[in-house]
């Protein structure tokens, strides 16, 4: 399809008609029957609204299909090696992503900050797509759309390539093992959520908010289980998140610098810094809580103060 002779409604339809291909081309070739989409439950943008807001849903549509529905489908496809030589299916997915933080959330461009890069990736695409650093008219928001599902589609047709390469390849059945191990250890996040708050009761520390802990250290957890060749997930996955939990134990001290200067009653100054490193060392040893804690440090303290044994005795 031609993106200079479409619409985005006929753009938004052909993406849907190159969706359901790829889905049914993947339903066939693969033994689990896994599409490589599924159910986006993010309903259809409607691209006859106002520009503006016709491309902010458009984009986050477009990051369910390539983030969230079609996280292992996609990202297998884009690993492949003809995939690899085409930077523009690179680049979109890429600009999806920066698109949907861009228009959902607050980012703090400031030089050196990951946020930098996220806004200058979007505004590159938009100086090259509707001739703006940043749309502000209706007309700006149209070029913008337009060029975005325009891109939508060439990056799926180029997916659906891909398996009907697959297909046609010698080394089917091996490659197809390939997709379906990758499937195999793609859990949804509550599986590792149920994991985490075994692990966390299991070591006495049932506060532990099992979300917050996966969505900290989920781009880990999900490399191990990738690459891991340990044939029980589910022990591979305990034994990440145990790292995981105990590597962010050790850095949370149920004390401060203040219970040391309050508590024990230290001046504030270097030697504060010092007992607090001791106390890192006793916790992450012992697991001391706060109170226990404070009284080792207080027991380092007045041994510290003890005159030597072998010291001179004045006469």
């Amino acid at each position: 399809m031609s993106r200079t002779a479409s619409t985005p409604k006929d753009q938004l339809v052909e993406f849907v008609r190159l969706r359901e291909r790829i889905d049914d081309l993947s339903r066939a070739l693969l033994a689990s029957a896994t599409p490589v989409f599924g159910t986006v439950s993010l309903p259809t943008p409607n691209v006859d609204a106002a520009p503006e807001l016709a491309f902010i849903r458009s984009a986050s549509w477009l990051y369910s299909h390539y983030r969230e529905t079609g996280r292992v489908g996609v990202k297998f496809l884009m690993d492949r090696p003809a995939a690899q030589n085409l930077p523009e299916v690179q680049a979109h997915e890429r600009l999806v992503h920066a698109l949907r933080t861009w228009s959902q959330h607050s980012i703090n461009p400031a030089p050196g900050n990951h946020d930098r890069g996220i806004l200058q990736t979007c505004s590159d695409w938009f100086e090259k797509s509707c001739s703006v650093l940043l749309p502000s008219s209706d007309d700006d928001w149209g070029q913008a759309l337009h060029a975005l599902l325009g891109e939508a589609c060439e990056f799926i047709s180029q997916l659906t390539k891909q398996v009907e390469d697959i297909r046609a390849d010698d080394a089917r059945a091996q490659i197809c093992q390939q997709w379906e191990d990758r499937i195999s250890r793609a859990w949804p996040a509550h599986r590792f959520h149920e994991i985490i708050s075994a692990v966390a009761n299991d070591m006495g520390r049932n506060t532990i908010d099992p979300v917050a802990l996966f969505n900290r250290n989920e781009n880990e957890i999900r490399r191990v289980l990738r690459i891991t060749s340990e044939s029980n997930l589910e022990f591979a996955a305990r034994q990440c998140i145990e790292r995981a939990l105990l590597t962010e134990i050790a850095k949370l001290l149920p004390i401060t610098g203040k219970d040391i200067i309050e508590v024990l009653e230290v001046e504030p100054g270097k030697r504060v810094g010092e007992l607090l490193q001791e106390a890192q060392k006793l916790y992450e040893e012992h697991q001391y809580p706060r109170d226990q804690l404070l009284d080792q440090l207080a027991s380092l303290i007045s041994t510290a103060s003890e005159p030597s044994s072998s010291a001179p005795t004045p006469t």
